[in-house]
This record gives C-alpha cells, structure tokens and sequence, in this order.
C-alpha cells in the first residue's frame, strides 16, 4: 500500500455547505492518493442529537421527534444548497433519520447505549453529504468507519481493538480514490455502534495514520494552528509552531480543547507527525506536534473547562478517606462513566471536580449517598495553566472565588466560580 493521507475535518469545517465546498477545494489541492477524510458531525450538530438523547432518557419522545425534524432540516437545507440532483442522496439522509427514529422506541437500551445509537447518525449524514459533493469531481468512496475501528462494548468511551481495527482499515481503504469515513464512531464485536468519547474524531485520525503507516496527520481548524490558549477566551494567544509529543500529551490530559487526550499516543509510538492548519488558510505552515525536543516558542498554555462540578465527599463516621474508599469510589466513576479531571484528597475529605453531565452526576450521588456526607457545588470552572509564571497565576485569577487549588512545579490548576 503506497502512503495514504490522513485529514480530519471538525464541524466547524462543515457546518454549512460553503464550508463543504471549501474542503472540497482543500482536497484538490492534494492529488496524491490514496487519501482518508475523517469527517465530524456537521456543525453542532452532534450537540443536537444529544438533545435527541436528553428527550429520549426522560421518555419525552414528542420533543425527541421535534428535534429531529429540526435536525432533518438543517442537513435538508445544506444538501438543497449543494446539488441540482439531490433526490438519492435526500433518500439515503431519510434512511438515516428514520434508524434514529427507530432509535427512540429502544426505551431497554441503557443510557449510554442509546447515546451511541442516536448521536453516530451525525457522523453518518455528514460523510453521507460530503462523499457525494467531493464525488463530483474527485473519485471517492464512502467509508463506513463501522466495519473499519472495532471496539469494546464500553459505550460512550469506547477502547480501539487494535489488531482487528488494522486489518479492517488495511484491507478496505481504496488506493486510487478519496474515502471519506466517519470520526467519533466504531462498533462492538456484536456489532453495535460505539462512540470513542466527546470530540473523538481528532483520535479516529490518529487511528487511521497508525493502522496505514501514514506519513502524518492533519487536523483542518479554525485557526491558525495550536495556540497557547482558546483566544475566545484568553487575550494575547500565540501560536506555537512545533510542539513534542510529551508535551502535547500532557496538554491534552489536562483538556487542551484543540487535541482530543487519546490523539497523541499512537502517533508518537510510530514517530507520526501531526500537523494543526487553518482551513480558513490552508497554505499557512500552521502547528507540527513531534520530532522536536522543546516547543518553539516556549511559552505557558492556558486550559479553561466549564461545565464543571465540584463534588466533596466525607465517610458518615468521621473516618478517615483511605484507599479502600477511593476504590470504591472510582470504580462507581469508571462504571457510571465520571469524568475526573482533578482530585485531592485529605484525612478527613475526598474532593472530585469532575464534569457536570445533567444524567450521570445525579444518579451518582444517589449510589454516594449511603456511604459518604455530600456536598455539590455546580457551576464551576477549572482553569490549568503550564509552564506557568506567578505574573500569569495573578493575571487569570484576578477577581475568581478560588475553591480549590493544587500545583506541582510546571502546572497549576483553579477550581472557582465567578462572582
């Protein structure tokens, strides 16, 4: 198999159909082939379904349907846009709309396993409508990313199957066209859809690049590469033109939102370079992550993540927080699908600041309940910044209600709420 190239477009890519043309255009500008197109939900689309999932979870189906007409009629809307034929390609949509109707009669199906079901149809529209305007001019293929990462049965965080996702990938890409495949999504070995985690379609290209040997990978953005802070968030962001894995990886646990956390791994085992670029201007160098010792510039990076909930918990009989109760506790946290993103812990106190999901955290609390003295405090914010200096610190937490802190000598992190 000759190299392939591997690009991932996000939804901010395609959320309408002049952003479909233009990746269509970004294509063009690479004949070499055999090409992978990872595709996202188009837009916040993926955000849409699951409100889909919101309504499904509560029985609620009449709001369930609404919203799926809603979501029919945005992807309805671009495909109109873009072809002067589109009446197969509206009948392949339909069907698509349809199993996602279907989806809502599954009421058996535990929460996380109707999320997958549901919210991959996004995945499956887009590539659906990107494959067939790509086709107009350029041979492609659609891909159904399904038959080609295999999975665990662990829904909504899916674990790759190495060794039977590579054959799958290796034996089913096309070595003269473009295949257009869906990111974020696999199946079980049963078969059934599974989701890789929120955002996980920067890591479906990472999967793709390893299992082909991929000379690198890209990664299409709306900006002009990696910044060292979310600029609609942080003044004075600066882009950082190479980055090492290491420290790449480390961003990316800590929830750098510009790199998935599981993207970097299988890139650096096979020394494959990941390249960040604007599709805005896809001829600027933009970010190369590895094959470097030191980033360039070595500036600090800023991590904000909202959304957050800050859980404290103390045992009933005033004893101590020992191992055998943080055991149980992240044990309930991997089953029910907790995502921790800092923890301390005292003689007396455990403290998770974890994100605040409106369905898990509840029923989580309910099964803490008879074990532990509670206390919830929502609505809170956890800022990380690295390679930090005290002018930064002071800087970003100028006027915040400082509820938790913690620091080694190259992170610190805040958890607070705003006045």
């Amino acid at each position: 198999m000759s190299t392939p190239l591997v690009f991932k477009f996000g939804g901010a890519s395609v959320k309408d159909a002049e952003s479909v043309r233009n990746v269509a255009k970004i294509i063009r500008l690479f004949p070499h082939r055999p090409m992978v197109v990872i595709v996202s939900a188009m837009g916040k689309m993926t955000n849409a379904f699951e409100e889909v999932v919101g309504h499904w979870s509560t029985n609620d189906l009449a709001l369930a349907r609404e919203k799926i007409g809603t979501i029919h009629q945005f992807h309805f809307a671009i495909i109109e846009e873009l072809f002067d034929d589109p009446n197969e390609l509206l009948s392949e949509i339909q069907e698509l709309i349809d199993q996602v109707q279907y989806g809502l009669e599954q009421t058996f199906l535990s929460y996380s396993e109707g999320y997958d079901y549901i919210v991959h149809h996004g995945e499956l529209i887009a590539t659906k409508i990107i494959a067939a305007y790509i086709g107009k001019e350029t041979p492609t293929v659609w891909q159904d990313t399904r038959l080609l990462v295999h999975t665990d049965d662990q829904f909504r965080r899916a674990t790759v199957r190495w060794e039977e996702t590579a054959r799958a990938i290796k034996s089913r890409i096309n070595q003269s066209k473009v295949n257009v495949v869906q990111g974020f999504i696999g199946a079980s070995t049963s078969g059934k859809p599974t989701t890789l985690g929120r955002e996980g379609s920067d890591y479906t290209g990472a999967v793709f690049a390893y299992c082909l040997n991929a000379d690198s990978l890209t990664i299409w953005k709306d900006v002009p590469g990696m910044l060292n802070g979310d600029p609609k968030i942080f003044q004075n962001t600066r882009k950082i033109d190479r980055l090492p894995f290491n420290e790449a990886i480390e961003l990316a646990f800590y929830g750098a939102s510009i790199i998935h956390p599981k993207t970097i791994q299988p890139l650096k085992k096979k020394g494959i370079p990941l390249h960040i670029k604007s599709f805005i201007n896809p001829t600027a160098e933009g970010t190369t992550i590895g094959g470097v010792d030191r980033a360039t510039p070595e500036v600090p990076n800023f991590i904000l993540k909202k959304n957050q909930a800050l859980l404290q918990l103390k045992t009933k009989d005033l004893a101590f927080i020992v191992e055998h109760h943080l055991s149980a506790i992240y044990q309930l946290f991997v089953d029910q699908g907790v995502v921790v993103n800092l923890m301390r812990n005292t003689a007396t106190k455990a403290m998770f600041c974890i994100n605040h999901d409106p369905f898990i955290v509840p029923s989580v609390l309910a099964e803490l309940t008879d074990s532990f003295d509670l206390e919830l405090v929502p609505e809170v914010e956890l800022l990380t910044i690295r390679n930090y200096q005290k002018e930064d610190e002071l800087r970003e937490t100028k006027g915040l209600n400082i509820l938790l802190e913690q620091r080694t000598p190259e992170v610190v992190q805040f958890v607070f709420n705003r006045f």
